[in-house]
């Protein structure tokens, strides 16, 4: 059989995507739980949840009735879901950690199937891997918006559509190689892994502003040099005089000939401290009268 009709119509598609609708009704009636819902507010957290990302992909590949709506498996599987944690009411790190792990496994698998049934109904590469990944990552910020909360997804937390987005390539690549289907559980162990020692290391990716710049000590030396020749000829334009460098100290030629171990130690001795020049400090505003 190919390798994609095995993936689209046989029985472990169907398996991986109600075992993820199980899960992600498990891990948004742990949010339920800490906002205090009832029993409706467990139930339907739990279904837009588990079901809202497989929604937007059957109504964008035009699939007719949604899965979601094509029996009562799916619906069972997102109130079970919900339901286990409304009843067991679990509570202490391990159900947090444990609440996290079924996420990112629910998010791989629907990654996979959902990347899979794109193919399926004829979706070019790019086009399939992007329905993948809004059919992990579609419930969990519908999830989000209607508590009233940044989704997950847009930062802070673990990487969730960079794992999905792993798993989709993964997934496309077991239909392009012509693999057995089963491969595609080695595509679903990437992505969960990755966004697992995410969440684990807490790592994430640049936000905007975050960047950071090394410099080395040498580089920092320069660096400075220009701060202050630029703030001497500032305070030389606004106030008719000219700093003057004492005798006994020049912090410019202290920067050429003291060797620093490196730029934190340059920073610590230059920048970590008040810097005077024979009572003239560069860094002071012009307006204070204490300035000379």
């Amino acid at each position: 059989m190919d390798p994609l009709q095995l993936l689209v119509s046989n029985d472990l598609l169907r398996a991986l995507d109600l075992l993820g609708v199980f899960i992600m009704g498990v891990a948004a009636g742990a949010l339920a739980a800490r906002l205090n819902f009832d029993a409706v507010g467990f139930a339907i957290i739990g279904i837009v949840a588990a079901l809202g990302g497989g929604i937007v992909r059957d109504l964008v590949l035009d699939y007719g009735t949604p899965a979601a709506f094509s029996g009562a498996g799916y619906l069972t599987c997102a109130l079970a879901g919900s339901a286990v944690t409304f009843l067991l009411s679990p509570e202490g790190a391990w159900w947090r950690h444990l609440v996290t792990v079924l996420d990112i496994m629910a998010m791989a698998l629907w990654a996979a199937t959902g990347t899979a049934k794109a193919i399926g109904y004829g979706l070019d590469p790019l086009p399939a891997i992007l329905l993948g990944v809004t059919s992990a990552v579609g419930g969990g910020v519908i999830r989000d918006v209607l508590v009233g909360r940044i989704p997950a997804i847009f930062g802070g937390g673990p990487l969730y559509a960079t794992g999905a987005l792993i798993t989709a390539v993964g997934t496309w690549g077991v239909v392009a190689l012509h693999v057995p289907a089963a491969w595609v559980l080695v595509a679903v162990a990437a992505g969960a892994l990755l966004a697992g020692l995410a969440a684990w290391r807490r790592w994430t990716l640049p936000a905007h502003g975050g960047w950071q710049v090394t410099m080395s000590a040498a580089q920092m030396k320069a660096f400075v040099r220009r701060v202050r020749r630029s703030e001497r000829s500032r305070v030389a334009a606004e106030t008719g005089t000219v700093p003057v460098v004492g005798v006994g100290h020049d912090d410019l030629a202290d920067d050429v000939t003291i060797a620093d171990d490196d730029a934190a130690a340059y920073e610590d001795r230059v920048l970590g401290q008040d810097v005077a020049l024979d009572g003239i400090n560069p860094f002071r505003d012009p307006a204070d009268p204490e300035r000379r």
